[in-house]
């Protein structure tokens, strides 16, 4: 019987190339969801996208064909409010790290613990209705593509010099996304010597997530203040998601126009 949460009317797609994967997950997703569609690779999953127009979006990352940064990267370019979630080996990191300008909103390390996914689903979609029809607006002003990606390109500086500032490691890569009044900045390989050496012992995961995500949280009115410099307009932080498996932190902030 589905659980009549926000999940409920969502149509998702998803898409996994292992067959036995596939239908194992595909039956949980269904009994929590409006409609489930499914694809068998990037390609396959780029079609059902076009036809079917999904609300959310869960893909494997490596398929044959076509991968599933490829497939989202495609998505992007039609799309960029629709959530996308990756489910990734934890061997295929630098994958993600390098990826560039895709806005994916969640990543799942395999195996796959199903609280975590539905949680995400569940805060994607609330992201989702947010932000849905939606312009970016500032100042009651609609801020055009060039604009907003040059205000993007500025707060990812500003993040990285931050981070660096205070930490003496600036991040391999930082990336921001404007999607209506909802600003997520990923920041990656930002981890000290110290956090990595931490790290050797997987018990330590919890600590460096929990000690990382309380620097964000007492650095959180100098974050805010800083990309209101920015933006011109106030901030509010609104979620810090810390994952020390992959080296990826990312926080994001309600625009308040």
């Amino acid at each position: 019987m589905k659980d009549k949460s926000i999940l409920y009317n969502l149509k998702v797609l998803y898409v996994e190339d292992e067959e036995m994967i596939r239908e194992e997950l595909a039956r949980f997703i269904k009994r929590r969801v409006g409609k489930l569609y499914l694809g068998i690779d990037g390609e396959d999953g780029l079609i059902k996208f076009d036809e079917h127009k999904p609300d959310l979006i869960i893909t494997d990352l490596k398929m044959p064909k076509m991968d599933g940064l490829e497939m989202a990267k495609k998505i992007r370019n039609i799309d960029n409010t629709c959530p996308i979630i990756v489910i990734t080996a934890i061997s295929d990191a630098d994958s993600i790290i390098h990826t560039i300008d895709v806005g994916i909103d969640k990543y799942i390390i395999k195996p796959i613990d199903t609280k975590e996914l539905v949680d995400a689903m569940e805060k994607a979609a609330l992201k989702l209705y947010k932000i849905k029809s939606k312009e970016t607006v500032i100042h009651s002003i609609i801020i055009e593509k060039e604009a907003k990606k040059e205000l993007e390109n500025k707060i990812q500086k500003e993040m990285a010099r931050f981070i660096k500032h205070y930490t003496g490691k600036g991040p391999k890569n930082v990336q921001a996304f404007i999607q209506g009044d909802l600003l997520t900045i990923q920041c990656f390989e930002t981890r000290t010597t110290y956090e990595k050496a931490l790290l050797d012992n997987l018990e330590n995961i919890r600590l460096v997530n929990y000690n990382r995500e309380l620097f964000f949280k007492d650095k959180e009115k100098e974050i805010e203040s800083n990309l209101k410099d920015i933006l011109n307009t106030n901030l509010q932080m609104d979620e810090i998601i810390i994952d020390s498996r992959l080296d990826i932190d990312q926080i994001k902030l309600k625009i308040d126009d």
